[in-house]
């Protein structure tokens, strides 16, 4: 009877804590109720969470982020409505057998082209998919290919650090992992009212930059970088729970998705994998790049948030539970000492967290109860970054994922840019002190110390509106050469003015 009570006031205390940042209810059959061995409670809800409570811990962090990932694959309502980043409230977890549903909510985020097209010329948010690169792309000859899909698989590398790969043992470099970054309607919508123009958007980075130099603020006196006056001139992305201009509504906040996809081999199971027919790039024997279709299966995605009590965005990755298991291998691209040599069945170099692996096993369980045949039981959680902080012993400080962030450079990252990724030097603002962060967040941050972006590198005007797909840039350095000059411009002048 104790026992029975205990848990009994737990999940109540619990609940209350949580009742300010949820406040629609989706029915008890699809809330997952705190337990005495495990104290999660984690919902199925077709929106993400707007907040969290200051100084969240671990516990409340991972469930935070399952709740952003759960609600970002909720089924869209796209195919019936054309709204994108938008859930079908007819669809749950429970009543779908299915492994996945058609298409689910982060799929319909803008990717990276529309965001910042080549033409200059952003579209509405809700506009079919469109991509702008600086030569036009045809299909590959005789392939029949769409160039309207969701997944728009143009990035080849892990911002040109290394190149990773699947089943080396067997297939060696030949399938290659594939990436992409999209943005949601908070901040697509930002910057088409605010910077719509690549010139616009640049004078507004150069402000932030200047800004942060001068009084390690976004703009003079400013106190956060939420709700910055829009005569600032400064990219302040929207916030989760600040109010809007207009209405009673609050901000969902800024959020971008990343993901990491691979073709399947003859040593996969499909049937353990979410796959989409995407959009790839290729070239012929002349060099010419084209755009073809595929089936790849998701083997990693990021989820950043920029939140009112967490500004400096929460950092949450996942990846495929057999990632470590699946002979993968990378080579590094800016690496003369190990020119074109294949690192194979590379380690993870930071464990992760018990607590964070104890809620991939609590959400797998409620999937399995509710859809024994839901793909999301082969993914699990990795960490979550919310407040920089100098601390390397702080919980997942060097947050990577094994098939994102690879390399020593980015998975042990913790500089002051790509070129300088381990000097421990500061890299991020928050609340007026300069930290030197690790892992995702101090390397987002240097984009807002460095290039003023607000923690997004899809803010910078690096390689940026994107001219071409990575294949066909000038030589496989050629991005992380362009990251590294920056960050070494943007260093010079925090240090001289000039």
């Amino acid at each position: 009877m104790k026992r029975m009570l205990f848990a009994g006031i737990l999940c109540v205390s619990v609940s209350l804590l949580y009742l300010g940042v949820h406040s629609q209810n989706y029915g008890d059959d699809l809330r997952l109720s705190a337990l005495a061995d495990t104290n999660f409670i984690i919902r199925f809800a077709p929106y993400p969470p707007k907040e969290l409570n200051t100084n969240a811990t671990p516990r409340q962090l991972v469930q935070f982020a399952w709740e952003e990932f759960l609600a970002l694959n909720w089924k869209s309502s796209y195919l019936q409505n054309q709204k994108r980043d938008s859930p079908d409230l007819t669809w749950n977890y429970q009543q779908d057998q299915s492994p996945y549903p058609a298409l689910a909510v982060w799929e319909t985020y803008a990717h990276r082209t529309e965001l910042r097209p080549y033409n200059d010329k952003m579209l509405p948010f809700d506009a079919p998919p469109h991509y702008s690169f600086g030569t036009p792309l045809t299909a590959y000859p005789g392939s029949n290919a769409s160039f309207d899909l969701f997944q728009n698989l143009d990035e080849n590398s892990e911002i040109g650090s290394c190149e990773v790969f699947a089943h080396v043992q067997t297939y060696d470099t030949l399938y290659k992992v594939l990436y992409q970054a999209k943005t949601n309607r908070d901040e697509y919508e930002y910057l088409l009212k605010n910077y719509n123009t690549k010139a616009a958007l640049l004078t507004a980075t150069t402000n932030t930059f200047n800004n942060i130099k001068q009084y390690k603020a976004y703009y003079k006196g400013a106190t956060s970088s939420c709700n910055c006056p829009q005569t600032a001139g400064v990219v302040c992305l929207p916030c989760g729970g600040a109010p809007r201009s207009k209405g009673r509504d609050t901000y969902t906040g800024a959020m971008e998705v990343k993901t990491a996809w691979r073709e399947l081999t003859a040593k996969d199971d499909p049937a353990k994998f979410f796959t989409r027919k995407v959009i790839y790039y290729r070239t012929d024997a002349s060099g010419k790049i084209y755009y073809d279709n595929k089936i790849y299966a998701l083997i990693g995605l990021h989820i950043i948030h920029k939140t009112q009590n967490y500004p400096a965005f929460i950092f949450a990755t996942w990846e495929h539970v057999d990632v470590e298991s699946d002979n993968m291998g990378y080579v590094k691209l800016n690496d003369p000492v190990n020119k074109n040599r294949l690192f194979a069945d590379f380690k993870r170099l930071h464990p992760i967290a018990a607590i964070t692996d104890a809620s991939s096993n609590y959400v797998h369980q409620k999937l399995k109860k509710y859809n024994p045949n839901s793909i999301w039981q082969n993914y699990r959680l990795v960490g979550v970054q919310s407040v920089p902080t100098n601390n390397t012993n702080a919980y997942s400080f060097f947050l990577a994922n094994y098939v994102i962030e690879s390399d020593s450079t980015l998975a042990n990252f913790h500089g002051s840019g790509i070129g300088k990724p381990f000097n421990a030097l500061p890299n991020t603002l928050y609340k007026g002190n300069l930290i030197s962060m690790g892992g995702c967040q101090g390397c987002h941050g240097v984009a807002q110390t460095t290039l003023g972006g607000d923690f997004s590198f899809l803010m910078d005007t690096v390689g940026k509106p994107v001219q071409t797909p990575d294949i066909g840039l000038a030589g496989k350095t050629a991005k992380i050469k362009s990251f590294i000059k920056a960050f070494a411009i943007g260093e010079k002048l925090k240090k001289t003015g000039k």
